[in-house]
């Protein structure tokens, strides 16, 4: 009986990743206009901040690619979901106790380097309120991050309902188009992931 390689775990450790740095950006600007006020709006689409444009523009790119690949590998609604909950394990804490405070000080370390890298505007205006601001707002951006990871595997489950993937079966070698009603037991498609009985050609020779 030949031995198959089943399918490597999802890993959303490049996508907490991007989340992060997604996160980092909106703290740094934050900082800016809690420190500057109005007069950081001069600076919010100068050339100074397209660096901060081509790094968002990445991470969306990442963002859309990792999970794309992860709704990708799903046969099923279900299968949809329980590959989601796995990859929650690769994050910090799994996703749980600390991850909040863990994602608030990568954001705010992150924001606050990019503020500083820059030349610091912000010396000429109130650098406390700058920093606080992005303390804070590197909170709240954490426990968005956190609400979007905890609905990520229904979320997983919705997008394959109403939009079926085409999955590939490193069993049998084959597409399988999953349909939202489709019964695995009426599939003309016999492979061990399906838990079905073989084809009745198969059964009867």
């Amino acid at each position: 009986m030949p031995i198959h390689r089943s399918r490597p775990y999802p890993d959303l450790r490049r996508t907490y990743l991007a989340l992060v740095i997604m996160g980092s950006i909106g703290a740094h600007l934050v900082s800016e206009f809690a420190g500057m006020g109005i007069a950081a709006g001069r600076i919010t689409l100068s050339p100074l901040h397209y660096y901060l444009g081509a790094a968002l523009l990445i991470a969306l790119l990442v963002l859309t690619n990792d999970l794309s690949a992860l709704l990708s590998n799903a046969s099923s609604r279900r299968d949809a979901k329980r590959l989601a909950e796995i990859g929650l394990m690769s994050l910090p804490f799994a996703g749980k106790r600390g991850f909040i405070t863990t994602t608030a000080c990568l954001q705010f370390a992150l924001g606050w380097t990019t503020v500083v890298a820059e030349g610091s505007p912000l010396l000429g205006h109130d650098v406390g309120a700058g920093a606080i601001g992005a303390i804070i707002s590197a909170f709240i951006l954490s426990l968005v991050i956190r609400a979007i990871t905890r609905r990520l595997p229904s979320i997983a489950q919705a997008v394959v309902e109403y939009y079926p993937v085409t999955a590939q079966d490193p069993q049998c070698g084959a597409f399988v188009e999953q349909q939202p009603a489709c019964d695995a037991r009426a599939t003309d498609v016999w492979c061990s992931r399906l838990f079905n009985r073989p084809p009745p050609s198969l059964q009867s020779a």
